[in-house]
């Protein structure tokens, strides 16, 4: 049978204001959209014809940009002896190297301590769960001094060792939505598999996680996102292999030379640089938006 759609009519007053929130949201978005299409006309642009008139398309768009960004520029990572030059399309290479094995790890540790926090009973467990709590309530920057000193005596700076032990802790915010999302799967599946001769570790991997795979794709993809994004810690803890987000911050305030020439004025090969940096993320986030806002909602924020 065809149901029928139930139409509501609304009244004056009440299309009027969907009218008004809808021009202020739409204004808003193009506050939001208008600088990066506006660094993107500008990235095709040459020098000369930036300086000119800024608010005017290109002439003839200048994809040589985009190519001299990858291979041309530069910036100097290191100190002493130590010190070498890293390109961006090396930086590329460094943020999607460490973004993929901290994403991995991050969200393996989450889930098993979710997992055992969520269905085992021991002492001390309603303590962890406050600690994850306070550490994402209270600012940390405090403790910088004192984490940096301990990882450059323990030889652990601008290390991937040292960037897991930083990064990857399982009591962060993939932690509390794993933890929902357990809390919403009922024990009787891994007493199922108990039955059926299972153990705890083959429960877990084979019986509870995979029932947790859209929640964890979920928070994969934001947990990927954020180390994307982050410039606080590769700028002080992994500064000799620099990220895209520590790379192209050095690069906006720093006066490098390139193919095109001097890099400082040069603002069309610096706005090709960040629209390198910035796409594939908000294409990453673009595909999996879907994934994100449906999966997080139902498996983890009604715990």
């Amino acid at each position: 049978m065809m149901k029928k759609s139930i139409k509501i009519k609304k009244s004056r007053a009440e299309k009027i204001a969907l009218y008004v929130c809808f021009a202020i949201f739409f204004v808003y978005a193009l506050t939001l959209v208008w600088p990066f299409v506006w660094m993107a006309m500008n990235a095709g642009k040459t020098q000369m014809e930036f300086f000119r008139d800024k608010l005017s398309l290109p002439d003839n768009y200048v994809w040589s940009n985009f190519s001299d960004a990858l291979f041309n520029v530069f910036i100097t990572a290191g100190s002493g002896t130590g010190a070498h030059q890293v390109k961006l399309i090396q930086m590329f290479g460094n943020s999607i190297y460490l973004t993929l094995i901290l994403t991995v790890l991050e969200v393996f540790v989450s889930a098993c301590t979710s997992y055992v926090i969520t269905y085992y009973r021991f002492p001390g467990r309603k303590i962890l769960y406050g600690m994850v709590i306070f550490t994402m309530v209270v600012p940390l920057v405090g403790t910088l001094p004192v984490s940096y000193d301990f990882f450059s005596r323990a030889k652990l700076l601008n290390t991937i060792p040292g960037m897991i032990l930083l990064c990857v802790n399982g009591l962060g915010f993939a932690f509390l939505i794993l933890y929902g999302g357990f809390q919403n799967l009922s024990w009787s599946y891994a007493e199922a598999a108990s039955i059926d001769g299972a153990g705890p570790f083959r429960t877990f991997f084979q019986v509870m996680l995979p029932l947790m795979r859209p929640a964890l794709v979920s928070i994969a993809v934001v947990t990927a996102i954020s180390f994307w994004n982050d410039y606080t810690t590769p700028a002080v803890y992994y500064s000799d292999h620099p990220t895209l987000s520590y790379g192209i911050n050095t690069l906006i305030n720093e006066v490098k030379r390139s193919s095109s020439g001097d890099f400082g004025s040069n603002y069309p090969l610096m706005f090709a640089c960040i629209i390198i940096a910035i796409v594939p993320i908000v294409i990453f986030f673009a595909c999996f938006q879907k994934t994100i806002m449906k999966n997080m909602v139902a498996g983890g924020l009604k715990g």
